[in-house]
């Protein structure tokens, strides 16, 4: 009797096998969700990493030549920046003061995960001129620059890391590397490839 009672107080809940795979189907389907959405993010913080780079670099290049007239311990007149069309860096040449004929100038080179897509001059304009390279000039303790063939700025587009555009302007006023906002970058890209 009272073996009766307590088989009749146990009763048997369970999950069935189709409640089961239904409910690891949409843990399937959440996880698949949440890690496209992390790659995504993932690779937005890279690009926003090598954009800060760029930025980071031009602006210690520029900070140093405003108090300094050396690098690597050699005194130098002026400070050369190429820029080249396709190319995954930015030339930096320093014209060493020589002391004879033994001393050359410096030639060092910033590049990272991006791609120099466009270079432009009159950016303002409703077509834009298109330059394969551009030359900048700075001049130690001085806060201008000299532009190639003497424009007022050139606008950079990069590649970064083959995903994203972004847009940099240099104006001959004050030679700074500055960021445009990404709607007028993509208007100035737009302007370009018409």
């Amino acid at each position: 009797m009272i073996k009766e009672r307590k088989n009749k107080n146990i009763s048997c809940k369970a999950f069935t096998l189709v409640e089961m795979i239904i409910v690891l189907i949409i843990m399937g389907i959440l996880l698949m969700f949440t890690v496209g959405l992390s790659g995504q993010q993932i690779q937005k913080v890279r690009n926003k990493s090598v954009k800060e780079s760029i930025l980071a670099e031009m602006q210690t290049r520029y900070s140093r030549n405003l108090w300094s007239s050396s690098f690597a311990w050699k005194m130098y007149n002026t400070m050369d920046v190429k820029l080249t069309k396709w190319e995954k860096k930015f030339n930096f040449t320093y014209d060493v003061i020589k002391k004879g004929h033994s001393d050359k100038d410096i030639e060092n080179t910033f590049s990272d995960h991006f791609e120099i897509k466009y270079l432009t001059f009159n950016a303002d304009s409703a077509s834009p001129t298109e330059e394969n390279s551009v030359n900048i000039k700075y001049s130690p303790y001085k806060i201008s620059c000299e532009i190639w063939e003497n424009k007022n700025n050139v606008v950079i587009v990069t590649r970064v890391n083959d995903s994203k555009d972004y847009c940099f302007e240099i104006k001959q006023k004050n030679c700074r590397l500055t960021e445009i906002s990404e709607e007028n970058c993509n208007i100035l890209i737009d302007k370009i490839d018409k």
